[in-house]
């Protein structure tokens, strides 16, 4: 719960805020008449925010914000009152208030309003204390860290060194940022620092220690430990973090024991009766003591190998002991089964996979421990996986044994087949079906009313066409089979591009009859294999009555375009003149209830003219033809026409649309809803998916959203605080090309606008 306290000198106000705010189950309301009471209030009990009237008798609402924050009291502060005058806003701003809200209007909504930014700015505040609490606790370690702590900019120099740095070397605190660390170490030492260090840099080195001597102010080395980390990109860091601690303890004490090893060989020496005897198994024990030590490393590098296949590989692998209980269970069966170790461990197989029981493997596992080495066929067995309820696998069983060669248990491997199994039904089926479709083909390739053409992929030359094609292009069948789909093509350098990119549909082409006629033509292309050979066939189109619609269409819109903006500049005179006649009658003295009409009659016939002014950048719409345009290159003109502080980011690429010439204003529409409703956007993000053969346009900010109840509606005409134009025009322009538009964003998340583009729209230009 949030704890407000309102002061206000009118009770029945205070009494209707507490009502509301009360009212949505998330505020606790204290209420106080004046702001000495509220300042007797403010020292018994603690508050999350603070509402105060800014006219009150005695102690004002600035005035009573002054006390509060000279006494140290951060508690976010918002002004509400009737004051509407520009310098009270700056006034309140400039003495530390956190929001502003003047009273009138719609109750229901100026209470709503007041209620958000209550929650805003309290869960602001909670996030700064919280904030700042962290940084307290990470100061304090870092100050009292025992070890050196440093951070190296990306050029390697030290760029923050730890309070402890200067207590263990001497040296003034700060005194060496800026430095390069390598001219502080051993001469003897500096090289194998410096390629330790770059690899660490370099991402090749994470986390293994280094020694050498470091210098300290006295002129002294110190002998330390230090391992590096590069936490380069990290905010607040940026850099590589060294951790160093003085190791001069060990150091001496390795050389004590190197002085009394060296003193012992002197003794074996001195022993001349059995110099050569004990040298010898001086030497034997050190030879022992090496092929122990590499032994031992040998073990290591081969249990850590082998805990690393264990964990990298692609197969299940389990352990069981000698009681068949599961006794290592590695992380690709936790990811085939859903279930982690911590579930399996210590239970039988048929506990954890209950299936399981009614395959081989439980006879499998009993063959495997009598001393066999088993592997099962293909079979399907559901293992409890959330991916789905069965999966193909195939198993291979061996016994464990101890260093002595005795049986304690079983190794299990269990292969994950599913893809290649499936790939094996799907070849038979297909097969099958490939058997009884192929007698189909002819009849139906015939049957087809649309134009087809059958064509090699790599020699584009006609293998096959439909008596539908032979009738457009004016050729005979046998002539045609002569020719290759270039030949076809009025544009041959354009139809080869789209060819080679192995479009799925071109939009449109210009095609050449026999006779010499170009027309227009929307091909649909689909690509696959007939028996071994890479074909494509071609279904064709001849637009060439739809262009002559289109053209009559956009000679009479333009004509009708002609006549509204005659219309639409004689309406503009015309309301001139009216709020001209308006301005002079309100000099005039007249009566509180016809001045009152008198601004609501103004209210109305600005909002005509703004209506009508809105309306004369749409004049093209559907005017001219569709085109290709390039995503980034648009967005950032559109993105340009604005002054703000907002960041964009386009991450398109080279990826064009088909689409009206108006895409520019689609976008500019879309950043003007941002810009004027997203409530603290400091980002906007246009990017794309591809979502099966289709692409998905994702333009998104961080500001405050659309609630789900608006989403349906934002795209109607006249909703919006605006014209109530804007988002309704954006749809109307990119349905002129198929284009889709919805908003899916997550409220208080930000909003996110989806442009929907089908096949055949969009392409990546090189």
């Amino acid at each position: 719960m949030i704890n407000v306290l309102v002061i206000d000198d009118e009770p029945d106000l205070l009494e209707i805020t507490r009502l509301f705010l009360e009212q949505t189950g998330e505020f606790t309301v204290r209420l106080a008449h004046s702001a000495n009471e509220a300042l007797g209030l403010l020292q018994a009990h603690a508050f999350d925010a603070i509402v105060s009237d800014y006219a009150m008798p005695g102690m004002d609402g600035i005035t009573f914000l002054q006390t509060v924050r000279k006494k140290g009291n951060t508690v976010p502060f918002i002004i509400f009152t009737g004051k509407g005058r520009e310098e009270v806003v700056i006034e309140a701003i400039n003495h530390g208030a956190d929001s502003y809200l003047q009273k009138g209007g719609s109750t229901r909504a100026q209470f709503a309003e007041l209620a958000e930014k209550i929650r805003q700015i309290v869960r602001r505040s909670r996030a700064e204390h919280a904030h700042q609490e962290s940084e307290k606790r990470y100061r304090a370690i870092f100050q009292n860290a025992s070890d050196i702590i440093r951070i190296l900019d990306s050029f390697g120099r030290i760029a923050f060194d730890s309070p402890s740095s200067s207590k263990i070397l001497g040296y003034p605190l700060g005194s060496l940022n800026g430095k390069d660390p390598l001219n502080y170490i051993h001469p003897d030492d500096r090289e194998r620092i410096r390629s330790d260090l770059n690899a660490v840099y370099k991402g090749t080195n994470t986390g293994a220690p280094s020694e050498f001597r470091i210098l300290k102010a006295d002129g002294t080395y110190l002998w330390v430990e230090s391992v590096a980390n590069n936490l380069t990109g990290v905010e607040g860091v940026n850099g590589v973090v060294t951790t160093t601690r003085p190791i001069t303890e060990r150091k001496e004490a390795e050389e004590r024991l190197k002085k009394k090893h060296d003193e012992l060989s002197a003794a074996f020496e001195e022993l001349t009766a059995t110099e050569e005897e004990l040298r010898q198994n001086y030497n034997e024990l050190a030879i022992s003591e090496q092929r122990r030590a590499e032994t031992e490393r040998m073990v290591r590098d081969s249990e850590e190998f082998l805990k690393r296949v264990i964990t990298d590989v692609r197969e299940g692998i389990i352990a069981f002991d000698s009681d068949l209980k599961i006794t290592l269970w590695n992380p690709f069966m936790v990811e085939i089964t859903g279930s982690a170790p911590v579930d399996v461990l210590g239970k039988k197989l048929g506990e954890c996979i209950p299936l399981s029981k009614d395959t081989e493997i439980p006879h499998m596992l009993e063959r495997a421990l009598s001393g066999e080495t088993v592997e099962t066929a293909d079979i399907p067995v559901n293992l409890g996986t959330k991916k789905k309820s069965s999966i193909w696998v195939r198993c291979i069983a061996s016994p464990l044994t101890n260093h002595e060669g005795n049986i304690i248990g079983v190794i299990t491997v269990f292969q994950d087949i599913s893809g290649r199994k499936n790939a094996e039904l799907e070849l038979i089926a297909t097969t099958r079906e490939l058997h009884e479709s192929e007698e189909k083909y002819r009849s139906v390739f015939e049957a087809k009313n649309d134009p087809l053409i059958l064509a090699d992929v790599e020699t584009r030359a006609i293998l096959d066409l439909n008596q539908a094609a032979s009738d457009l292009y004016g050729y005979s069948r046998e002539e045609m089979l002569q020719m290759a789909l270039l030949d076809l093509s009025a544009e041959p350098e354009k139809t080869k591009e789209v060819l080679d990119q192995k479009a799925a549909r071109v939009a449109l082409r210009y095609h050449r009859k026999k006779d010499g006629m170009v027309f227009p033509a929307d091909i649909a292309l689909a690509y696959f294999n007939l028996k071994g050979r890479s074909v494509l066939i071609l279904s064709i189109r001849d637009l060439t009555g739809v262009q002559q619609i289109g053209d009559a269409l956009r000679i009479a819109n333009v004509k009708l375009n002609l006549l509204i903006g005659v219309t639409r500049h004689d309406v503009l005179n015309s309301l001139a003149v009216i709020l001209g006649y308006h301005e002079i009658i309100k000099d005039r003295e007249v009566d509180a209830a016809t001045r009152d009409l008198m601004e609501k009659q103004e209210k109305a016939l600005v909002a005509i003219r703004n209506q009508i002014e809105f309306t004369r950048a749409y004049d093209d719409l559907g005017i001219k033809s569709p085109l290709w345009q390039h995503i980034g290159t648009t967005s950032s003109r559109a993105y340009a026409q604005f002054i703000n502080t907002i960041s964009f980011v386009c991450e398109t690429g080279d990826l064009e649309i088909y689409a009206d010439p108006m895409l520019e204003k689609v976008f500019y529409n879309l950043f003007d809803n941002a810009f004027r409703y997203g409530e603290g956007v400091t980002k906007i993000r246009l990017y794309g998916a591809m979502e099966g053969t289709e692409l998905l346009l994702y333009f998104e900010d961080n500001g405050i959203g659309i609630m789900d109840k608006d989403k349906s509606r934002i795209f109607s005409r006249g909703i919006g605080k605006n014209t109530g134009l804007g988002l309704f025009l954006t749809r109307e322009i990119l349905a002129i090309t198929r284009l889709g538009i919805t908003e899916n964003g997550e409220y208080r998340k930000g909003a996110r606008f989806v442009i929907r583009v089908p096949r055949g729209a969009y392409r990546l230009m090189k």
